[in-house]
């Protein structure tokens, strides 16, 4: 008999629910082929909506727990394919949302989303159609020509683009390095991989809570000790570091991600003084998406007023260009260099040659400038477009943070708890992501919501401001 376990602290009914089920699978109370009861059965039998079932649904057979047979239901899997799938994707220390949370927008629309879902608020969605085609093919058939296409680059990756974006850094960033201590790598997470590997284990890594989820199953898997630490309007605060050494602290301090609060220069002077009076003190500093600010200039980086080479830094061209450009950049300070030239030495560097030498000449022909101006106009008026789409909820919506990147995140104070926002906003074919899957501990009992607007088309901002003002109109 299935019956709805008592709601825990953090956890939202669905993952109730899809917790008591997977239990009910291991343990083998459900057998492989058993058919489950329908979402609309198991949701008048436990009182809950048909969105929070099949979000359950959804989450086991993401996982392997179930399979869909067309017009007949879910399936329990057998053990096998449960085997199989769940040693790739299983993650205990995840909730299924932070899952959801956690996943690219493609991973998000084809594998997790009801099939109800007209309009998807991702927030890590970019305009994909905007992407400069014509400019990056002339460099990449350019490239073709050059030998080096060909070659293996050097660990840290090609010379002559680090050399690019050691200049580009300075200029746009203020971030001052050699093209020696620029490091390459497939996306910030194969950086942070390289990071936590050539760091000794006894080092642990401080957070911002709520945090980059990624970063945060990263650096625990890697065998490091993570310490949560609270973010107030004014980003990471520092009070709890005192007295703790051979610490890293991840922050985001453009931008932080998910709040979008920007750290003032009062507080990033307190956490680089923080890191100057230890000897093993450094702070990592993810500038994501600095390039999109549309309220005012970008704040210039913690790396640039960094006196004592205290801070590691870290961007990437996926926001700024397109997802699939799998290039980040880490800049590290001797300290750390030595460090990686001791330990990292063997190995190679896992972007391919030719995708370095194709960004280098876009950025020296000009075309990145030119993609990244033309970005910003377009996202600010995206902004735009979204905030006015949610004037009719003016008096109980508030702005969370800065006008900057490619999502939004909204204080609702509407009396309605956050579960309650996004899953009517589900019963309107909206998608909205939720704030407390971020924090590690001491969820909040906040009414937060994250909405993106990079992948939408006007029509879809339009569409779907229209049915959240509809569905939590009060």
């Amino acid at each position: 008999m299935f019956c709805l376990p008592e709601k825990k602290a953090g956890k939202f009914l669905y993952a109730a629910i899809y917790e008591e089920l997977k239990k009910q699978i291991e343990s083998g109370a459900f057998p492989a082929g058993t058919k489950l009861p329908s979402q609309r059965t198991l949701g008048t039998k436990l009182g809950v909506s048909v969105n929070t079932v099949r979000t359950a649904y959804t989450q086991l057979e993401l996982e392997g727990f179930v399979e869909v047979r067309p017009k007949s239901g879910f399936y329990v899997c057998n053990m096998e394919s449960l085997q199989k799938i769940g040693s790739q994707r299983g993650n205990p220390m995840l909730t299924p949302l932070e899952k959801q949370c956690d996943q690219n927008p493609e991973e998000a629309k084809n594998n997790f989303v009801p099939a109800n879902v007209a309009i998807d608020f991702a927030p890590a969605a970019i305009a994909k159609e905007k992407f400069p085609s014509t400019q990056w093919y002339r460099c990449l058939r350019s490239c073709l020509e050059d030998p080096r296409a060909l070659e293996r680059t050097p660990p840290q990756g090609d010379l002559g683009l680090r050399q690019i974006l050691a200049d580009y850094l300075y200029t746009e960033r203020g971030v001052e390095c050699t093209p020696q201590q620029v490091i390459l790598g497939a996306g910030t997470d194969s950086l942070l991989e390289i990071l936590s590997y050539i760091l000794p284990n006894q080092w642990a890594l401080a957070m911002e809570n709520p945090v980059y989820t990624k970063a945060y199953r990263l650096f625990s898997r890697m065998g490091h000790r993570v310490v949560p630490i609270q973010v107030d309007k004014q980003g990471v605060m520092t009070e709890p570091l005192e007295g703790l050494d051979q610490l890293l602290v991840y922050t985001t301090p453009s931008h932080q991600y998910p709040l979008g609060t920007s750290m003032p220069v009062g507080r990033r002077i307190q956490l680089l003084n923080w890191a100057g009076r230890g000897k093993f003190r450094f702070i990592v500093e993810d500038d994501y998406d600095s390039e999109f600010r549309y309220d005012a200039k970008p704040v210039p980086s913690l790396q640039s007023i960094d006196q004592n080479e205290r801070v590691i830094y870290l961007t990437s061209f996926s926001r700024s260009v397109a997802p699939a450009l799998r290039l980040s950049v880490m800049v590290l300070p001797d300290s750390i260099l030595k460090i990686y030239h001791e330990t990292y030495k063997d190995f190679v560097c896992r972007v391919s040659t030719l995708e370095q030498l194709t960004l280098g000449e876009f950025i020296r022909r000009g075309f990145f400038e030119s993609h990244l101006n033309r970005m910003r106009t377009y996202y600010k008026n995206k902004c735009k477009r979204l905030l006015q789409g949610l004037k009719p909820l003016r008096d109980t919506v508030d702005l969370v943070g800065e006008l900057a990147g490619q999502h939004l995140t909204l204080q609702v104070r509407n009396g309605m708890t956050e579960e309650q926002l996004w899953s009517s906003a589900l019963d309107v074919g909206v998608r909205v992501y939720p704030v407390s899957p971020f924090f590690m501990t001491d969820f909040p009992e906040s009414s937060m919501v994250l909405l993106g607007f990079g992948g939408l088309k006007d029509e879809e901002i339009d569409e779907g401001t229209k049915r959240l003002v509809m569905a939590w109109h009060k």
